[in-house]
Formats: structure tokens, C-alpha cells, sequence
């Protein structure tokens, strides 16, 4: 599998990366700074550029048969209202692979975007709610992906998630669509490893699955 990681640096980008690279993978690793990402492997390809700058972006999905990006707003309290730039990003990179008719794309996001099979219930309600008053911009961000992923034609998966601070307990994890309760924590390990199985495996397409510890 070709795969290309935007986000590679960050803690749960390395933890896909790592599962890739493990199973023999070849990862392209899109990286806003040089440096950023202290990793050599020879499946692993590092590409540095900036979010808007789509002809990098095209050079780095170029051979891709599975986007993924890890990448997510800064948890920033101002109530000055700022750009969207992880928002226009993914913009830019879902332009960039349906223009290169590539299909499979895996992001990150809280409940805060909301699926046609969420129920109303605490883990779908109070995230979106606490991310309003508390993280504005972060909101705004995560309401332009909603509304990018829903107008999208590609087979994308949205992998929400709350809390993702807590330690990994080793014990796995669980998944809801929205239509139960999910636990509000889960562990960077555990989200990692469901990103990748997801990619891997094929699964969830045109879904929004919560992932929580069990």
C-alpha cells in the first residue's frame, strides 16, 4: 500500500506512520517543517511544504492509493475569531486528489461534525457544545470540514474523537457511529491503530465512526 500521511509529525500521525512502516508500507509524510519529523526508514518519503501549496501537495498524493491526515486545529481559547487553515487545507488536498482521481481519504475530527446517523446523545451533543464556547476557532474549523466532507464526492472516512490525552490502557477500544454513547477519552495509541486498520482494511467508508477506550 502507497499511503500519504499529512500530519506525520504530530503524536498520532507518528503512531500511524509506525504502523505502515511496520507492515511494509511505503509512506509519503507531508510536513509543514523541516525537521519536524526525526525518522529515517527506506519506505518512508518526507515532503515539506506548506497546507495551500498544491503542487507539493499533488507531488506528495501522486502515487497515493490512501490519504490520511492526522492533522487538527490548535486548541486555541481567543474568542478573536482567526482563519481556518487546517479547514483549507483539507480543501486543498481533497481538490488536489480529485484532480488526480484519487478516492480514499481518512481524516480526524470530534463529534463536533455531525453524522446523518448520530442520535442525540452526550457524546454527539456536548463536544460540539463545549468546542463553541471553549475553542471558537476550533469550532469553525471542524464546521468547514463538515460541510467539505458532506459535499464530497470521495471515499472518505471522518474518525471523531474526545479527549484523545488519556494513557493507553492496553485494553483496546470501541467504536460507535453516533447511534450509541461513547465514552469520552481515548487513548492516541488506540486512535492510531484504528486509523491505519481503517486504511488497511477498507472500512467505514462515507462513515463517521467515534472511536473511545473501552
Amino acid at each position: 500500500m502507497n499511503l500519504t500521511l499529512f500530519g506525520a509529525s504530530g503524536a498520532i500521525g507518528q503512531i500511524v506512520m509506525e504502523h505502515a512502516l511496520k507492515n511494509g508500507d511505503n509512506v509519503t509524510a507531508y510536513v509543514r517543517k523541516s525537521g519536524s519529523l526525526n525518522h529515517s526508514h527506506p519506505k518512508l518519503h518526507i515532503v515539506v511544504g506548506e497546507l495551500d501549496n498544491q503542487p507539493l501537495i499533488e507531488k506528495a498524493i501522486a502515487n497515493a492509493d490512501i490519504v490520511i491526515s492526522t492533522l487538527g486545529p490548535a486548541l486555541d481559547t481567543s474568542r478573536k475569531l482567526n482563519g481556518t487553515p487546517i479547514a483549507n487545507g483539507h480543501e486543498v488536498i481533497m481538490r488536489t486528489m480529485e484532480k488526480l482521481q484519487k478516492q480514499r481519504f481518512i481524516t480526524l475530527a470530534t463529534p463536533t461534525v455531525r453524522s446523518v446517523e448520530d442520535n442525540k446523545n452526550f457524546s454527539t451533543i456536548v463536544p460540539g457544545i463545549m468546542a463553541k464556547l471553549l475553542f471558537p476557532n476550533g469550532y469553525r474549523e471542524m464546521k468547514k470540514i463538515e460541510q467539505l466532507f458532506k459535499q464530497s464526492a470521495l471515499d472518505w472516512t471522518i474518525v471523531r474523537i474526545i479527549n484523545p490525552n488519556v494513557k493507553h490502557n492496553g485494553i483496546g477500544y470501541r467504536i460507535s457511529l453516533g447511534d450509541e454513547p461513547a465514552k469520552m477519552a481515548v487513548s492516541r495509541e488506540n486512535v492510531g491503530e484504528f486509523m491505519y486498520r481503517t486504511a488497511s482494511e477498507h472500512l467505514y467508508i462515507r462513515k463517521m465512526p467515534i472511536i473511545y477506550n473501552k
